[in-house]
């Protein structure tokens, strides 16, 4: 296997995916439909309410089906944030998978929606119609490198930002993000190796991106970081650079004050601290974040809790160190602060092969423990140790 090979199937199979949401968005009384609520190990304690949603499923089994048809030795190795059992109306359960024929899939489909024969038509359709990925956009033999495919391990998340995704609300761009709605949405994938842990390769996808003649679009950005390869989607203008009024160190009278994402949640002295040297702002879900990063929007999300997972990162990562950047635990990051030290390469990256906590259950298993620090280059977090030590 070769990356682009790998590559090109996971944009399509995400752009797949984001048709799958578009679709369902799209029709209110479907959507509906679909919600129930999470319950148990399964459920996100930081939210009130965390939905389930027959999309989230749809979603993750497309991308399971799909590569496990070019790419039959993946097939044990792609797990999901999302159980494929999906309970009906009428309190009936159903194990979702893909079926080999839009009419199998058609008439499982039809147990879940309570035999409503044309919605699970217009799903069965769009989840075997193909999809062509566009062009890469940079040369085959920069991509020519061959993957051992039982080295490989693949998160995805199949919707990331349910609740705002249910809501279908449209957010107020502000210096290129949005603090909510629908373009807060993302389908997330990344493929990790299990012989180290590390991500090599990711693909965030927007179904929700923008508006045009009524119509939602959406936008797909990817990273490939293995060996001496680092590529990406994005342009020069897009990445973080020397110029970017993002980049530089703390804000002086002069210069515009750095940006940071974290949740509204985050604790409050966290928030205060961050907030005397940088603009701190408040986005909805943790790929929006991680994509904010990514495009040079922000030079830094930071959490400090356990509420963040394999899934919501793996494919990100990959992007960030593509780009130069990274994913480290942010317990990590605070103990070498707290000894002074002004060099932070040997904070080791976040891994994917394993729980962090091995006795955890249910989605809490594969928490990221110690909350996080995505960052766009190796200078961020000089400057963000030199705003913690100033606390």
């Amino acid at each position: 296997m070769k990356i682009h090979d790998l590559l090109r199937a996971l944009i399509s199979v995400s752009e797949k995916g984001a048709n799958i949401a578009r679709i369902i968005r799209s029709e209110s009384s479907l959507l509906e439909l679909l919600v129930q609520e999470k319950k148990g190990n399964q459920k996100n304690e930081r939210f009130v309410q965390d939905f389930k949603t027959l999309a989230d499923v749809l979603v993750q089994e497309v991308v399971r089906y799909d590569l496990k048809e070019k790419f039959p030795g993946l097939v044990d190795s792609i797990c999901g944030e999302e159980s494929n059992k999906f309970t009906n109306t009428l309190g009936d359960s159903v194990i979702v998978q893909i079926q080999d024929t839009p009419e199998l899939t058609k008439r499982l489909l039809c147990q879940v929606l309570d035999d409503n024969e044309t919605a699970a038509s217009v799903l069965a359709d769009v989840i075997h119609r193909e999809v062509v990925a566009k062009e890469i956009g940079v040369i085959d033999d920069q991509l020519a490198v061959d993957l051992q495919v039982d080295d490989l391990g693949v998160w995805i998340d199949p919707i990331d930002s349910t609740a705002q995704y249910i809501q279908g609300d449209v957010g107020c761009e502000m210096d290129g993000l949005v603090k909510e709605g629908l373009q807060c949405v993302a389908v997330l994938i990344g493929v990790y190796l299990k012989s180290s842990g590390l991500p090599i390769m990711g693909v965030i996808n927007q179904p929700f991106c923008r508006v045009v003649n009524d119509s939602w679009i959406g936008s797909t950005t990817w990273g490939v970081c293995f060996r001496d390869v680092r590529v990406n989607s994005l342009t020069s203008q897009t990445q973080p650079d020397s110029t970017s009024s993002n980049s530089q160190s703390p804000a002086t009278e002069d210069l515009p004050k750095p940006t940071i994402l974290i949740s509204s949640s985050e604790d409050q002295h966290i928030q205060e601290v961050l907030s005397k040297k940088l603009n701190v702002r408040h986005v909805t879900g943790a790929g929006y974040k991680l994509l904010g990063v990514c495009m040079g929007r922000a030079v830094a999300y930071l959490l400090t809790k356990n509420t963040n997972f394999k899934w919501d990162c793996c494919g990100p990562h990959a992007v960030l160190l593509s780009l130069g950047g990274g994913i480290v635990k942010y317990e990590d990051f605070e103990d070498c602060v707290a000894f002074g030290q002004t060099s932070f390469q040997s904070i080791p990256q976040i891994k994917y092969h394993k729980p962090d906590d091995s006795t955890a259950r249910g989605a809490k298993k594969w928490m990221n423990v110690g909350g996080i620090i995505a960052y766009s280059s190796e200078n961020v977090l000089t400057q963000l140790a030199e705003v913690l030590q100033k606390s």
